[in-house]
């Protein structure tokens, strides 16, 4: 299940100082939901997981560098959540502007130090090392279908020059970030939600409640013995399945081949029998005939 939460009005304030708020008090109450179902009792039944795993950040097309707003904004919130940059209305730049947009925002982000995913948080580099050029992602929104070329309906917008497409990667590049979201990345940002932003967030309110940091250091060891336990339930439980399915395979294909000996075997008496009653048919043709021969000759007599 999919759940997108919108978080509108955002930066529109004339005092900025607690625009953040509100987004950062609904993550970490969805963490501390977490945290409570894993102290209950229902900690061994699947807990519903309303953990924000990925926020989009949009950008205002300006093409010039970020504003302090977005910097201050970034920095606190990839340190709870992974934050992917976008930049929005991308069919308000040209392709120069795009290029130059990134890369100034590349620049400022390493040089604040903001951690952005994937490239600052993940480790696993190979998964998305095709989808680097496209960092950070420009999109087009559109909640009109427009037609194109050969008579696709597709989400767009159209204006006198011409239609730019959501789809199209030579307008936007929402394909990539689709692709790196519900395909590609899908499985690492949920792992590194529960690893590393929601384990910071463990730990801190641990620590709040004056745990020691030797206490802590064993709950990160259990915690890392029990995921390794549910991996190995887990693909213990993969090779059952596939064990159950091959016997249930063979087992079908045994059935299969009993049942074709089986009609093998009556097709065959089937045919004996054919040939039987044809070989009756044949005799008593003969006999007939013998009789039809016999009564002629009587009566000839």
């Amino acid at each position: 299940q999919l759940t997108v939460i919108d978080t509108p009005g955002f930066g529109d304030q004339l005092n900025r100082e607690e625009n953040l708020q509100p987004i950062v008090q609904y993550i970490d109450a969805q963490f501390d939901a977490y945290l409570q179902a894993e102290r209950s009792s229902e900690y061994r039944k699947a807990i519903p997981d309303t953990r924000v795993h990925t926020l989009l950040y949009f950008i205002p097309p300006t093409g010039h560098s970020l504003k302090e707003l977005d910097i201050l904004s970034l920095r606190t919130l990839a340190g709870k959540v992974n934050v992917i940059p976008v930049i929005a209305k991308a069919d308000t730049l040209t392709p120069e502007e795009k290029v130059g947009f990134k890369q100034s925002i590349l620049r400022d982000l390493q040089y604040h130090q903001v951690p952005f995913y994937p490239s600052g948080i993940s480790d696993e580099r190979g998964q998305y090392a095709d989808l680097e050029p496209y960092f950070p992602f420009t999109v087009i929104g559109s909640d009109r279908i427009v037609q194109v070329e050969g008579g696709r309906m597709t989400r767009g917008r159209t204006y006198r020059w011409g239609v730019v497409t959501v789809d199209n990667e030579e307008h936007c590049d929402f394909i990539h970030l689709r692709r790196m979201i519900m395909d590609t990345c899908l499985a690492d940002l949920l792992e590194t939600t529960h690893t590393f932003h929601y384990a910071a967030y463990r730990a801190q309110q641990l620590r709040s409640n004056g745990r020691r940091e030797s206490i802590l250091a064993c709950d990160e060891a259990y915690e890392t013995r029990v995921e390794a336990t549910k991996q190995s339930l887990k693909e213990e439980m993969t090779r059952k399945e596939e064990e159950i399915r091959l016997m249930f395979v063979n087992r079908v294909r045994e059935k299969e081949v009993l049942l074709r000996e089986r009609e093998e075997t009556l097709v065959g008496k089937r045919e004996q029998w054919m040939r039987e009653l044809e070989e009756e048919r044949r005799q008593l043709e003969m006999e007939e005939r013998e009789v039809d021969a016999l009564l002629g000759n009587r009566n000839m007599l």
